[in-house]
């Protein structure tokens, strides 16, 4: 869930994904959109079953050690629901005068600082990104092994998923042969940690429009993924794993940094770009997108949904849950 949702409609929707069986439910840690933990807070108050956890935070707007007591308090609170996802993040950055430097080791070193102080220990570390002094949690984590996602389309931090963390999200990536680049990094890295590819749940995870007209979704996903890859200008790796090659023009755009002028060049997009990267259309055709992409060694699937005009996200929610994953049931297996 994206933190554009006032806090009684995430509650509403945090209520109707765990009615329609859903088992996780992730929401933004964005800065300066509405706070993450505490919309998560509000629907562990109003659910009983959903796993949650903030999808996904980052090392350096957050220190670590502030991270592993939120998640610890979200934990107790939730009853043992908690998850915990890391990504590098990036949005709010220069505002905020942050430089997301040496990714990889932010990652390892957070996810061994978060696991040492979940377990009760006090902590001195130094790290080339980290560093904490003496620190230790002022109360005893009812769990000391809440799970830890990493988010991301790059295949180090993939590979490291594979090696330290529980799971790892693969962000809009429905290419079958991408699928299997990133299954590959993740046994790479598993091998490391002297662990197996069953050892982590590998997701993958779509932004998602399902709408009865499917040239309708395919435009509000269009403008999705327009400004998703202007926002990550300069990084964009994924992209030729994609077999995905922008125009100038678009590439143009994006240099400028305006997000909005990005998704108003959406038409420049070519069509690859967003039938590999989100789901986009009416109920048969996500299912044959995802009936393509699921390989064996995937565990899990992560849906944002977005709404097409006049519609609502718990009616997509509804037509994923209903109609959509009875179709891809045996793929999945």
């Amino acid at each position: 869930m994206n933190a554009e949702y006032p806090a009684s409609e995430l509650v509403a929707l945090g209520r109707l994904t765990e009615e329609l069986g859903y088992d996780q439910l992730w929401y933004t840690d964005i800065r300066m959109f509405r706070e993450c933990y505490i919309g998560l807070a509000a629907v562990a108050a109003n659910t009983r079953r959903i796993h949650l956890g903030p999808g996904v935070t980052d090392p350096y707007s957050r220190h670590p050690a502030v991270t592993a007591s939120t998640i610890a308090t979200l934990d107790e609170m939730s009853g043992q629901r908690a998850l915990l996802g890391l990504g590098v993040g990036s949005t709010g950055f220069r505002e905020l005068g942050i430089r997301a430097e040496h990714p990889v080791a932010a990652l390892r070193e957070t996810v061994g600082l978060v696991r040492r102080l979940l377990r009760g220990e006090e902590v001195t570390f130094q790290g080339k990104v980290i560093s904490l002094a003496g620190g230790r949690l002022q109360f005893t984590p009812v769990r000391r092994d809440i799970p830890i996602y990493f988010a991301t389309q790059g295949a180090r931090i993939t590979e490291l998923a594979g090696e330290v963390a529980d799971g790892v999200m693969i962000a809009n990536t429905a290419l079958p042969s991408a699928v299997d680049f990133y299954l590959d990094c993740v046994k790479r890295g598993a091998e490391k940690g002297r662990r197996t590819l069953s050892h982590i749940d590998v997701v993958l995870r779509f932004e998602m429009c399902i709408s009865a007209d499917p040239a309708e979704a395919e435009a509000v996903m269009r403008r999705r993924v327009a400004m998703r890859v202007a926002a990550g200008y300069g990084h964009w790796d994924y992209l030729e794993r994609l077999g995905v090659t922008l125009p100038q023009a678009f590439i143009d755009i994006a240099a400028t940094g305006n997000l909005r002028a990005a998704a108003d060049a959406s038409n420049l997009l070519p069509p690859e770009a967003v039938a590999r990267m989100v789901l986009a259309g009416d109920s048969d055709g996500v299912a044959a997108q995802l009936s393509a992409a699921i390989r064996p060694g995937v565990t899990r699937l992560i849906v944002r949904p977005h709404a097409a005009p006049g519609g609502s996200v718990g009616e997509v929610l509804r037509r994923f849950a209903h109609e959509v994953t009875p179709r891809i049931g045996a793929a999945a297996h």
